[in-house]
């Protein structure tokens, strides 16, 4: 992959939900990437110039309308068995969509069910086996900021999952979609918690004194996960 001349492409949606540890892997491993900003006038890449497709996170829903959607579900269309995809939040969410499957807010008992802040995640057996979770242990402390769902699509495999949140890791050919978050560092951690305060407390009661400082104490851990894991992705 270090050697490929073709750029790794990475759809960012907002200027606060950036690529943070993925840039700083690409960079260390002397890997070209380009990043589309979507919230600005962008061009569609030609999908035969990219040697893989990451797509991050965003408060945007994929049932509601917003500029780029279109776009990234072509484009997320021709990449498929074409080249590693990797899907983070509304990224996974996106993947998950070109593929058929129902984009929704994630209830329990009927009402909302929000997942924000450092969590586990349990890797079902298919996850353990799974070369992108490759020296994971079965649970994964991961950063969860998300209160939509997906429905597994039809054909791919469940990789991970939650008590209040079925699916949350899958694969499906070449793809690879993630609910929950390691890329993020602290102070990209602490941007989020300022910038969706509003969204944290509704029917959620965010402690940010104690996301800040786990985000702290956590960063080793989480840049060390996200690096494995572009590892397995990339083929090592």
């Amino acid at each position: 992959m270090a050697g490929d001349h073709n750029p790794v492409v990475v759809l960012q949606h907002v200027p606060y939900e950036g690529h943070g540890y993925i840039a700083d892997y690409m960079q260390d491993h002397g890997i070209a990437f380009e990043v589309v900003r979507l919230w600005e006038r962008y061009t569609v890449p030609d999908v035969l110039r990219c040697s893989a497709l990451v797509l991050m996170g965003g408060p945007m829903g994929v049932y509601e309308d917003f500029p780029s959607k279109n776009d990234e579900l072509t484009l997320i269309r021709a990449a498929m068995g074409r080249m590693p995809m990797l899907g983070i939040c509304l990224g996974s969410q996106l993947i998950a969509h070109a593929l058929g499957a129902r984009v929704f807010p994630n209830e329990k008992d009927g009402k909302p069910a929000k997942e924000i802040g450092y969590d586990t995640v349990q890797l079902t057996a298919a996850g353990s086996a799974d070369r992108l979770f490759k020296g994971f242990e079965r649970d994964v402390r991961v950063l969860q900021w998300h209160g939509d769902a997906f429905d597994l699509p039809r054909g791919a495999s469940l990789l991970a999952t939650s008590p209040l949140c079925r699916n949350q890791a899958f694969v499906y050919q070449n793809a690879y979609g993630l609910l929950f978050h390691l890329e993020l560092t602290p102070a990209m951690v602490r941007g989020l918690a300022e910038v969706n305060r509003e969204w944290t407390h509704e029917h959620f009661d965010l402690e940010e004194e104690k996301l800040a400082r786990e985000a702290q104490d956590l960063a080793p851990l989480m840049k060390m996960q996200c690096y494995r894991l572009l590892d397995n992705l990339f083929g090592g």
